[in-house]
């Protein structure tokens, strides 16, 4: 199979692309002439330069393609609508264009499950209704999500929506590394009891589903919720960085009015003197702090015979070691 993988410079992008070639198949990564190539090349990857805004740079790429893994998008918490919508949505138009045109047998597009909303969930189906935010990355992920939807229901694309949680492991530079800088600094509060489940999955096992979802039969049309299924709360998510890390354990708890509170304030500043980094705290970073984050994967394990087969806890000494082994390197997305 010939695969094009998008995105594949960056942390999922650059999973999937490995495995598919330590699987024997062929990998041809969609890359800007200014992307760091140096680990895709390591691994035997091929290139086609160009950008997925350059529908005839994505033509190009696409010929002779069987299946496209799409993971490539902007996912900052600081960016524009516009700049988001351009890349997410028009970007995302033009891969599909190029996909029908040349009559791939796959399309998968790598998703979000905060489509579902920015609230609390309880077991949250994957056919729950979309809920928008006014986050200009989650509401342009609704838009490319009904977009690849809109090319199966009327051009009968073969396409298939995974929507991961948050994603840890080898090659991250932001979920782990951060919280247990927090840690280790001892600036980590709660922010309410920590009892709320988080909806965390290892790279390998969201690669495990991406793989299958291109791959299998069951999966053409769907949407597929994708988390380590632990019904680990955050607590213990700490308390697990703590034992493996050999940190402190934290025991200061602020309010969840208080850090929106404190977050709204931050953030009006930051817009007000046009700030080009996000403030330290953001309604994303209180998500993952506060919110109780538990969906239903049993659509996924049913399609896509998915089963998350590295716990958290073996993901987090994993990735603790790839810390360790690269530590003070850049990690570019």
């Amino acid at each position: 199979m010939r695969n094009l993988v998008t995105g594949a410079t960056g942390f999922i992008g650059s999973h999937i692309a490995e495995r598919l070639i330590k699987e024997g198949e062929e990998v041809i990564a969609l890359v800007r002439k200014t992307s760091n190539t140096g680990f895709l090349s390591g691994i035997g990857a091929k290139f086609m330069y160009g950008d997925i805004n350059d529908l005839e740079s994505v033509k190009r790429a696409m010929q002779g393609i069987d299946i496209v893994y799409h993971s490539a998008g902007l996912a900052d918490e600081w960016i524009s609508p516009k700049e988001a919508y351009r890349v997410n949505v028009e970007g995302t138009g033009n891969l599909l264009d190029a996909a029908r045109e040349a009559k791939v047998k796959r399309f998968v597009f790598i998703s979000s499950l905060a489509v579902l909303g920015m609230r609390d969930h309880h077991g949250t189906p994957a056919d729950a209704p979309y809920h928008k935010t006014g986050d200009s990355y989650i509401d342009t992920k609704i838009d490319s999500e009904q977009l690849v939807m809109d090319y199966y229901k009327k051009y009968g694309l073969p396409v298939t929506v995974v929507r991961p949680g948050f994603v840890f492991g080898p090659r991250d530079n932001k979920l782990i590394p951060r919280l247990s800088d927090r840690l280790r600094k001892k600036q980590f509060m709660f922010v309410g009891s920590g009892k709320n489940k988080i909806n965390a999955v290892y790279i390998e096992n969201l690669t495990d589903a991406i793989i299958s979802a291109g791959r299998s039969e069951n999966a053409v049309g769907q949407k597929c919720n994708v988390t380590n299924d632990s019904g680990m709360t955050l607590e213990a998510l700490v308390l697990n960085i703590v034992d493996i890390w050999k940190f402190d354990t934290p025991r200061k708890h602020i309010p969840k009015f208080m850090a929106y509170l404190v977050c709204n304030i931050l953030t009006g500043l930051a817009k007000l003197t046009k700030a080009k980094e996000p403030p330290y705290i953001t309604k994303t970073r209180i998500k993952f702090l506060s919110l109780n984050l538990d969906f239903d994967i049993d659509k996924t394990k049913n399609d896509l015979g998915y089963n998350p087969r590295v716990s958290i806890e073996e993901g987090l000494r994993r990735t603790k070691g790839w810390m360790e082994k690269n530590a003070g390197r850049t990690v570019r997305h």
